[in-house]
């Protein structure tokens, strides 16, 4: 007979916990599994990127990420440096041709002022030359080109100006003088010329062609006596040429008395004639 055994029982196990995890529905477990899936894969294919990048390769397949889109704020321009002359690498502007100007105002006087790149040369210097006033409706005549001085009577005159109208070109004289009274001294067609102070000193050419050009003197009253001695006329001739006219002073006529213009001025003439 066996003896008696007394059995002996176990605790119960206690029940097993379940992780963070097996608690999810099944809809977020899905959604972490495929979040975990994507981040392998993207830390995957930067690990290849990296690595092709060190070899120097460059995929034609491989996206740029998001970072490689943003362009890096350039360095502002310091305020001693002009806009216009921050970069060196730009083509640099085209220099504008002597004479010319950005402001429309200028190419509208661009007429009436002297070329910037002209140039003259001395046909004569400091000549001394002298325009009489003859008695009666005779008058005298000056032309700078040549030089030279005549007299003319009122019918050589007519006809000179006459068959300069039919030919369309200027008579020879640059100025003449006339009318025993009133002493016309007038500037002839076809020119121009400017009446210059004694103390306007420039002797440039330039300068009285510049100055002859603006204009101003087309004729004087000599009678009145208001042309003094040093005033300058600066003429450009019907030739082109720029003649710088010093008056030296005059013989005859009274400046006291109405009616008695001087019956000779002298003058001091230089033409300049444009080179080329």
């Amino acid at each position: 007979m066996r003896p008696w055994v007394r059995s002996r029982r176990l605790p119960p196990r206690p029940p097993r916990r379940r992780g963070w995890f097996a608690r999810q529905s099944e809809g977020v477990r899905i959604t972490i599994i495929g979040a975990v899936i994507a981040g392998v894969l993207s830390l995957g294919g930067a690990v290849l990127t990296a690595a092709l990048t060190d070899r120097g390769d460059d995929p034609s397949d491989a996206k740029p990420s998001a970072q490689s889109s943003v362009r890096p704020t350039p360095a502002p321009t310091t305020a001693s440096e002009p806009p216009s002359q921050a970069s060196s690498d730009g083509p640099s502007p085209t220099p504008r041709e002597s004479g010319e100007s950005g402001d429309p105002s200028a190419d509208a006087d661009s007429d009436s002022a002297a070329p910037a790149n002209e140039s003259y040369e001395v046909f004569y210097d400091k000549q001394i030359m002298s325009l009489g006033l003859p008695p009666g409706s005779d008058l005298g005549s000056i032309d700078f080109d040549a030089p030279g001085t005549h007299r003319y009577t009122a019918d050589e005159w007519k006809a000179l100006e006459e068959k300069a109208a039919e030919s369309g070109t200027p008579v020879e004289a640059d100025l003449t003088y006339r009318h025993y009274f009133n002493g016309f001294l007038t500037l002839q067609n076809g020119r121009n010329a400017a009446q210059l102070q004694p103390t306007d000193p420039s002797e440039k050419a330039g300068d009285c062609a510049g100055a002859a050009r603006v204009g101003g003197f087309t004729e004087v009253k000599m009678h009145e006596w208001g042309l003094p001695a040093k005033t300058v006329l600066c003429v450009v001739t019907d030739k082109g040429n720029i003649a710088r006219v010093v008056i030296t002073g005059f013989i005859g006529g009274d400046s006291g008395e109405i009616g008695e213009p001087p019956t000779q001025i002298g003058l001091r003439v230089t033409l300049w004639k444009p080179r080329g």
